[in-house]
């Protein structure tokens, strides 16, 4: 059994090789990766289009465009995420300041790691 058998996670990334590598790391773990969206928009137009179960989010995307508006919505629908990117934690407003943080560059497998245990509801350092 894979780590995310089943599970759909929305991929937020606005770089199209980071994308493409992190779909193709969630198929392998048996998950239905959506996207890569690299805008808010694209991103929230997958979100009404997909029952997600989980999140990975590039904080910076398409034309300088930060991601948390995308984040405070998953916050909402209650639909656990990580940040996947090559920017500070500095940016990190302070309500989404206890989620788990991937630098780039980062090994998707750690990615795939921590969304299995988030999904578990164990608490991921």
């Amino acid at each position: 059994m894979a780590l995310l058998d089943g599970r759909t996670i929305l991929i937020v990334e606005n770089d199209p090789a980071i994308g493409l590598d992190l779909r193709a790391t969630l198929s392998a773990a048996g998950a239905t990766p959506v996207g890569p969206a690299n805008s808010v928009d694209g991103a929230f137009a997958l979100i009404a289009d997909h029952a997600l179960d989980a999140a990975i989010l590039d904080i910076r995307l398409y034309k300088d465009e930060l991601v948390f508006p995308v984040a405070d919505t998953l916050l909402a629908l209650r639909v656990p995420y990580v940040f996947a990117s090559g920017r500070s934690t500095a940016l990190m407003p302070l309500r989404h300041g206890d989620k788990p943080f991937f630098d780039k560059p980062f090994r998707p497998e750690e990615i795939v790691q921590a969304l299995a245990k988030i999904l578990e509801g164990e608490r991921v350092a």
